[in-house]
């Protein structure tokens, strides 16, 4: 069966990066992922290697956070973190790395220490996979926290995340590819057929049909974790008036700031603009990159203090390296 022979590959291409991560600290494996990242490109289906292959999950997107209007501006903070120097990791991930911290390992130990312990957990999750009739098998009896718990679910389409939050991370893989286009496998597997459909319209399972053609629509899951190298952009959305099951926002609600991290004669720059696309600040540590052109269509807004002191404090840290 199709999925399970993927799930073959994934788990002997995860046990040699395994093996590459356990015994040094520099490796080359899975579509030339390196840093020692973990890859899931090789579990793909032929349609799903063809779609990321076309540049259709060259631009993800991830929504995260509170809708209600006393949060925003704390996830806005931590958006902007992911943006800059926090590493956005999966729930499984952090729990492997809360473990790690309290045996005594610093913080960079105890990160990379969990890349190898959550590639194993990445096997046994599919190491138990039994039939094409589910993409994932939680398995209960190893222990095992939620299987989905594991990755980072993005999608292609912006209002399929956020339908997930008001803050949206912008995501470009910068290397190489490491997730899987979870749609395209399961098309090729015949996951989304008419017998499941009629079968949920049964058993009054909306919730499942709207998950499988609405929420989980273009899902493309990364493995573990997401650098900020790979995060381009924030995408902040205003407080909404209605929320229906803390997720649907009605109306679709309005966009209160952007953030887009480009690289600028060597110097990396992050343009904060309003939703008018008017510039609202512009901040690199080379202050040859912040130079503003007198025809630039400025805001009216400011930049928010928790994010100025937030990247004075990036700075200075960058510059205590030097």
């Amino acid at each position: 069966m199709q999925i399970k022979k993927m799930a073959q590959r994934f788990f002997l291409s995860l046990s040699l990066c395994a093996l590459i991560m356990a015994g040094n600290n520099s490796s080359v494996y899975a579509q030339s992922v390196t840093d020692n990242e973990i890859s899931m490109y090789s579990m793909n289906s032929k349609t799903a290697v063809k779609r990321i292959s076309d540049g259709y999950f060259s631009v993800l997107y991830r929504g995260f956070g509170s809708r209600k209007a006393d949060k925003i501006d704390k996830e806005e903070l931590l958006g902007f973190h992911f943006l800059t120097d926090t590493i956005c990791n999966s729930h499984g991930m952090r729990s492997i790395i809360a473990k790690l911290a309290k045996e005594g390992n610093s913080e960079s130990e105890s990160f990379n220490k969990a890349k190898i312990l959550h590639t194993k957990t990445l096997m046994k999750i599919f190491d138990t996979l039994e039939s094409t009739k589910e993409l994932y098998v939680n398995a209960k009896n190893q222990n095992l926290v939620s299987a989905e718990s594991h990755f980072i679910f993005t999608s292609p389409n912006i209002g399929v995340a956020r339908f997930y939050g008001p803050i949206v991370m912008v995501i470009e893989e910068k290397i190489a590819p490491r997730g899987m286009d979870l749609n395209s496998i399961a098309k090729d597997s015949k996951y989304y057929s008419v017998a499941r459909f009629l079968k949920n319209i049964a058993g009054l399972g909306f919730k499942q049909i709207i998950a499988d053609y609405i929420g989980d629509r273009d899902e493309y899951v990364i493995p573990s974790y997401i650098t900020p190298r790979d995060v381009s952009g924030l995408i902040i959305h205003a407080p909404s008036p209605v929320v229906i099951g803390g997720k649907l926002a009605v109306p679709p609600p309005a966009v209160k700031r952007i953030y887009r991290k480009y690289n600028y004669n060597g110097a990396t720059v992050i343009d904060v603009v309003d939703k008018n696309d008017a510039l609202i600040a512009r901040l690199s540590a080379s202050p040859s990159a912040t130079v503003i052109s007198p025809s630039t269509k400025r805001s009216k807004q400011k930049l928010p203090g928790y994010i100025q002191k937030a990247w004075n404090d990036y700075v200075a840290r960058l510059r205590r390296k030097r």
